[in-house]
């Protein structure tokens, strides 16, 4: 075959170029290595020369051969600045070359012109593009804008979405404008989801296990997203797992448009197996503990359709747990599934147990105020001793209720193979309270209060308070002061005096209360360590006088002839259980406590009863985030004899919000507010139940639904537990730092009356 002389020409000039081309890599491969002895930088206008030299590793004075030239090319490549690079060899000279590095770089984006959107706004588009102006613009910066944009119209249901990108260049040198051209299509929706091979199970019950995926409805939209439905597959068939079906599998599935390319339509072929039993339940490796204790916890036995979620369940939860609880954190615990008939599958757990771990150092971080013996005190876990989450979890909860945090976190890591660091960090929050106001009332001229409350005094966990309110017609004076921690035991010691006057109206009759308290209190070990106990030790001389007429008439408990006035000396003993998690805002847990009052006798003074208070609280976490809280009071007061004197305040009053001396019952106005003349009782029975769901998170703000009932009566006998007065309502708490909690609540008691 012969060529034509053009054609010849052709073919000479082709071979010509590629032996340029092949110049460089010819002269590095005939010689291992040559002095680079300087290079220069061509095709650049934004890019510093100095930068490409630096960044293709190539330098004046050293060695090169072939790979130092391919590997250059590589790291500019990586720098996504050019679209072309090119080494090339200058010259050659006795002792080494001159090579010249020539490059082209990218157009720089002037502006994004946007063609097309209707359904997405320009500002959201830009958004997510995160484009910037002067920004090197390359293919792969282009290609990666249009994915951009098809996923933000995919999440938008517009499954057909079109993106055609160009490139103009701009009025400024070396700019360029992209103009990205959107054609959004029909926005597609779900129109069904089919199902076969399914025998056991309609199609509308696989369609419940799908989260995301859903068909359209009036109520709903059905929008299609790929990755979500990739997720709902999978539950799909963890859903047969969990029923017993362990080879089920979805073994086809097609995703199609009707003809006008609106309505997407989803197939989804699975097959199911057969339904399998739990049979033989077998153990190996365990030595810390016998089989019947690990089957116990399992929550399934041989007989039971298999679960593949109660499965994990129990490894995760019950038995890893148990592991955990004792020291044992690297145990593993490995189901070993064996298929032994067309229906059953047998079980063998692999357990390795490992060595115990023991807590090394307990680090304590985040405390700027609060000093560290005021936390570490609190720990349930200390160095030397054998890891217990138990204890960790308690430890941690004995310093979420001083108070004093906002957030309690635990971490650790491991120091060898048998130790382990633990650190609690806490951040400080404001605990310390004050108040002070002034105003000017028509009836009490100037009134005004001023309060101090030191929850954590100076870092100790020492709490010390005054108040004291001022008006015309009342004053009050109070001071207490708490050490939790006497001479470092878990021993409390307290002391308070209070002076109190409210003129005749106040309150119907003039009132002059002064005294004080001292208090002891101890932690106990038994029953268990949520119990402890207080003993206070009261004083109080109140008088009662000047009576309005509305107290004269009625005379309730014969406070009109008292001999004022009346000494009380009492001794309290308070014996208390509790386990809530949290001190303000507690979710789980109860609280108990029963006090017991004596007063006179060899105590003194001139008046002389019993009193017993028995209190539970019971918070449970329900669905979401909803808490039930439960709450029981009774209380009973007599005196010692028939001629026994009981303070007319000590007894039980129900009523009002809580701000007398009345146990509060909301809906219900306070008996011992304006010229209200109730006689109290004896007996009292209280009962409430709220369901708490939360707001906002911080300021923490909950809102509450609450119902209760309750009443007083003056003897035993009298006492009916069904005659209650009953009220519904709602309500809201607020923590605001400095000033405490915040409450609000509206109700209605059973005869439609509002407070």
């Amino acid at each position: 075959m012969f060529l034509g002389s053009q054609n010849k020409l052709i073919v000479i000039s082709l071979i010509f170029f590629l032996m340029l081309l092949t110049i460089p890599q010819m002269i590095f491969a005939q010689r291992t290595s040559t002095k680079l002895l300087g290079i220069t930088v061509e095709g650049n206008k934004t890019a510093d020369a100095t930068i490409i030299q630096i960044n293709s590793g190539l330098t004046p004075g050293k060695e090169i051969n072939s790979d130092d030239i391919q590997k250059a090319i590589k790291n500019l490549w990586s720098l996504h600045l050019f679209s072309d690079i090119d080494i090339i060899l200058d010259k050659e000279v006795v002792g080494g070359a001159y090579l010249t590095i020539r490059v082209k770089e990218f157009p720089r984006l002037e502006k994004i012109e946007l063609l097309g959107n209707k359904k997405i706004k320009k500002d959201d588009i830009d958004k997510e593009l995160d484009f910037y102006r002067g920004q090197v613009l390359s293919s792969y910066q282009i290609n990666k804008s249009v994915r951009k944009i098809k996923k933000l119209y995919h999440e938008k249901g517009y499954l057909l979405v079109q993106v055609t990108p160009e490139t103009f260049d701009s009025e400024k040198e070396g700019k360029v404008i992209l103009r990205l051209k959107i054609k959004e299509g029909n926005k597609v929706q779900i129109k069904e989801i089919n199902f076969f091979g399914n025998t056991n199970f309609t199609d509308g019950k696989l369609r419940k296990q799908m989260k995301e995926t859903k068909e359209d409805r009036w109520w709903r939209g059905a929008d299609f997203k790929k990755d979500k439905y990739k997720e709902d597959l999978d539950l799909i068939v963890q859903f047969y797992r969990n029923e017993g079906f362990r080879d089920a599998e979805v073994v086809k599935d097609s995703v199609y448009y009707d003809d006008k390319m609106k309505d997407l339509f989803i197939d989804i072929t699975v097959l199911e197996g057969e339904r399998y039993y739990i049979g033989d339940i077998t153990w190996e490796g365990n030595e810390l503990f016998p089989e019947e204790r690990l089957a116990s916890l399992l929550g399934f036995e041989a007989g039971d359709a298999y679960n593949f979620e109660k499965i994990q369940k129990a490894i995760a939860e019950r038995l890893g747990s148990l592991y955990y609880d004792t020291g044992y954190i690297y145990s593993r615990v490995d189901p070993k599934e064996k298929p032994v008939a067309k229906d059953t599958v047998n079980i063998h757990f692999v357990i390795t147990e490992g060595d115990p771990v023991k807590v090394n150092l307990v680090h304590i971080g985040g405390n700027t105020k609060t000093k560290e013996k005021v936390i570490r005190r609190e720990l349930r876990i200390a160095p030397g001793e054998v890891f217990s989450k138990a204890a960790l979890e308690r430890s941690q909860r004995e310093v979420w209720v001083l108070n004093y945090f906002s957030d309690v976190k635990i971490d650790y890591w491991p120091v060898d193979d048998d130790k382990i660091d633990l650190k609690f960090t806490v951040e400080e929050k404001s605990t310390d309270m004050a108040n002070m106001s002034a105003g000017w009332s028509e009836r009490d001229k100037v009134i005004g209060s001023i309060g101090v409350a030191m929850n954590n005094l100076f870092g100790n966990g020492q709490r010390l308070s005054f108040d004291w309110n001022f008006g015309r017609y009342y004053r009050s004076f109070q001071i207490s002061f708490t050490e939790p921690w006497l001479m470092d035991t878990p021993t409390l010691a307290g002391f308070s005096f209070y002076d109190t006057n409210r003129d005749s109206r106040w309150i119907g009759y003039r009132q002059r209360s002064s005294g004080g308290s001292i208090r002891l209190g101890r932690r106990f070990r038994w029953p268990d360590n949520y119990f402890r106990g207080d003993w206070i030790y009261r004083i109080d001389r109140t008088e009662l006088w000047d009576f309005v007429d509305s107290i004269v008439a009625a005379n309730p408990n014969n406070i009109v002839n008292e001999d004022w006035p009346l000494i009380s000396s009492s001794i309290t003993q308070i014996i208390s259980r509790n386990s809530l998690n949290r001190p303000e805002f507690p979710t789980e847990g109860s609280e108990v406590s029963l006090s017991m009052e004596y007063a006179g006798g060899i105590m003194g003074g001139n008046v002389g009863f019993y009193k017993y208070i028995m209190s539970a609280s019971w918070f449970t976490p329900a669905i979401w985030k909803f808490v039930l809280y439960n709450h029981a009071t009774a209380g009973f007061i007599n005196g010692w004899t028939k001629d026994s004197k009981i303070p007319y305040l000590e007894y039980f009053f129900l009523g009002g919000e809580g701000l007398s001396r009345s146990t509060p019952l909301r809906g219900y106005d306070d008996p011992l507010a304006g010229y209200a003349t109730s006689a109290g009782g004896r007996v009292m029975l209280k009962y409430t139940t709220e369901i708490r769901f939360p707001i906002i998170p911080n300021p923490t703000m909950f809102g509450l639904i609450f119902a209760e009932a309750g009443n007083t009566w003056m003897n035993v006998t009298d006492t009916d537990p069904f005659s209650l007065r009953r009220s519904l309502g709602v309500g809201a708490r607020i923590f605001m730092p400095m000033i405490g909690i915040i409450g609000f609540d509206y109700g209605v008691h059973s005869k439609n009356q509002v407070f």
